[in-house]
């Protein structure tokens, strides 16, 4: 009889990691079944280093993102976030993002990415996309608009002194990256 516990108690245990392997495995598959659902925050922010970074109210709703460090600032709707420091790459000096407060959002809905010079020309160089020239606060840059995993997505790429700067989308938040855009300013 104690045999046939020890069994059923084994069996148990086995169904049960079996069953949490198919659910993560589920979940890596089918991301796009968690829409609607509040994502987990699992980005970290390191304030030391931009210690002179300022966000602050505006009067039209709108706060204004500052980094007297990096010489930038834009603007961005006072019910989104702003992430720094969210990955860490060889290539990636400073990277962002702009996020809504709540709800559901992708990895990067907006973002801001400054990289080595040739980061851009790696990245890019086998990716079918469209390109055009633009100018962003008075600098010339080139946009990308391109499908990543079955979504549009825009990046444009700007000078940015011995660096380039990647300002992204993941083509869900086309008026708050545009809104970024055209409030955008070098320092």
């Amino acid at each position: 009889m104690a045999n046939y516990f020890k069994n059923k108690y084994f069996l148990v245990v086995v169904l049960t990691i079996i069953l949490m392997f198919i659910g993560i495995a589920y979940l890596r598959l089918f991301p796009s079944k968690l829409k609607g659902i509040p994502a987990i925050e699992y980005l970290v922010e390191s304030r030391s280093e931009q210690s002179i970074t300022t966000t602050s109210p505006t009067l039209s709703g709108l706060k204004i993102y500052r980094s007297e460090k990096w010489g930038f600032e834009f603007q961005y709707p006072e019910d989104w976030i702003v992430k720094e420091r969210t990955f860490g790459s060889y290539y990636s000096k400073f990277n962002m993002i702009i996020r809504p407060t709540s709800g559901w959002y992708s990895q990067f809905p907006v973002s801001v990415n400054i990289v080595l010079p040739e980061f851009p020309d790696r990245s890019f160089k086998n990716v079918e996309k469209t390109t055009f020239e633009v100018i962003v606060a008075g600098t010339s840059g080139i946009k990308y608009q391109y499908e990543f995993e079955g979504q549009q997505e825009t990046a444009i790429i700007l000078p940015f002194g011995e660096y380039k700067m990647i300002v992204g989308t993941d083509g869900r938040h086309g008026n708050v990256f545009n809104q970024v855009l055209a409030s955008f300013k070098f320092l």
